[in-house]
């Protein structure tokens, strides 16, 4: 499985664009790549999950609605309700999978195409890539290519998405190449999110050479997620600082995955993190914005 391109989190009041770049919706779903040879579809999720049995009626539309045997697609997909309602099709159960198929039927929007027949198109430019796309892809049901337009003004086209129901942007250079795996500047995403304020608790272990990998949040007195997202450099530097200095034995139980190495409860840390939603009492893609000292 090739690795999704990520874009990174920006503002658009201050974007300073060059060259040729595009807007599109940003979708309230799940990322898939879509991956076909001869006459095998696999469903990838980003988390290198496969979901292909979860989803047999886009499966079928993928057979039957893009040409070629050999191929790579990238897009998000979804379901009417948005992702509170695309985690009900989360199970294992063929009976259940067979039922929601038709009961809460989903939508794959794709946006990127990476292979297609003997092309390695992942140093093709995206004006290119996306020509191929147009091509090849044939929506009719259960299958949509995500619209695009060339930016104007990136601050009212976002809102524009707002008001039909989408939850962003995403801003892409036309002259990129796709970069697996990465965070790249070429792609520019735009979100909608509320702030809340929680406590810091403590640092997950990082996996590369950043200072950590991601906040311990705590909110009530009950354990609260991580935010891993938001941070320049110097946050990071600057944080790691402040947490060595109130080190003292963790209060909060967490869950068993997580892997602290920083802890402190010496004082209370109170924080302020952009979220688009809650689910399951956890709020879903948080963003770090500051501390707040007051």
């Amino acid at each position: 499985m090739i690795e999704p391109m990520l874009a990174t989190l920006t503002n658009p009041t201050n974007l300073k664009l060059t060259g040729t770049w595009i807007i599109e919706p940003k979708y309230d779903g799940e990322r898939i790549i879509a991956v076909r040879y001869g006459d095998k579809i696999d469903l990838w999720t980003r988390r290198n999950i496969q979901a292909t049995y979860k989803f047999p009626e886009i499966v079928k539309a993928l057979k039957k609605e893009v040409d070629g045997d050999k191929w790579i697609l990238d897009g998000e997909m979804t379901v009417k309700g948005g992702f509170r309602q695309l985690l009900n099709r989360n199970v294992e159960d063929r009976f259940k999978i067979s039922l929601l198929s038709r009961k809460i039927p989903a939508t794959f929007n794709i946006f990127d195409i990476l292979q297609y027949e003997k092309d390695d198109l992942i140093n093709r430019p995206l004006m290119e890539r996306k020509s191929i796309l147009m091509k090849v892809v044939h929506p009719e049901n259960y299958i949509e290519i995500v619209p695009f337009k060339e930016v104007d003004k990136p601050d009212n086209q976002f809102q524009d998405y707002l008001k039909q129901g989408y939850e962003g942007a995403v801003i892409k250079n036309l002259d990129s190449k796709y970069e697996p795996g990465k965070r790249s500047d070429n792609w520019l995403k735009i979100k909608k999110g509320d702030t809340v304020d929680v406590c810091i608790i403590g640092a997950t272990k990082s996996t590369s050479s950043i200072p950590f990998g991601a906040l311990l949040m705590e909110k009530n007195g009950k354990y609260f997620g991580r935010v891993g997202t938001g941070f320049s450099d110097q946050d990071r530097k600057d944080i790691l600082k402040l947490l060595k200095e109130n080190q003292a034995p963790l209060q909060i139980t967490v869950p068993p995955d997580v892997e602290p190495e920083i802890l402190i409860t010496s004082k209370p840390l109170l924080a302020e993190i952009k979220m688009q939603e809650m689910i399951k009492r956890s709020p879903r893609a948080p963003v770090w914005v500051r501390f707040r000292w007051e």
